[in-house]
């Protein structure tokens, strides 16, 4: 690693939001390792519920312009998440626990969709 890039590195949130842009508006990951990444690596420096936390106050604090939209982005990361590593929405009661919260926010912002795609139950 060069000195160059030393002390270079993206906030978590940046890397949160990095990877629900990841997401194409069907739900589809285009060729993007970020998430998948993320998902696996997170655990170095902070916990599944504590990550699965800051998804959901994205996700209820969001503020910009086309916020359905990135809202569904959210949604398509945390269902990735519940599809690709479903042991630890198993084994972690923690994060069982915030992905209720997450959709019982997600209904009552008045979204079936994003409801639909916060699911655990299967």
């Amino acid at each position: 690693m060069g000195a160059s890039t030393l002390g270079k590195a993206a906030s978590l949130d940046a890397l949160l939001k990095e990877c629900a842009r990841a997401f194409d508006d069907n739900g589809e990951l285009q060729a993007n390792l970020l998430p998948r990444i993320l998902l696996l690596m997170h655990r170095w420096y902070i916990t599944s519920s504590e990550l699965a936390g800051k998804l959901l106050m994205m996700y209820r604090d969001c503020k910009d312009d086309s916020c359905q939209r990135t809202r569904l982005k959210i949604c398509y990361l945390m269902r990735y998440w519940i599809v690709t590593f479903p042991a630890e929405f198993n084994l972690d009661l923690g994060l069982i626990r915030l992905t209720e919260e997450f959709r019982d926010v997600a209904a009552q912002l008045g979204s079936q969709e994003h409801f639909k795609l916060l699911d655990i139950s299967t």
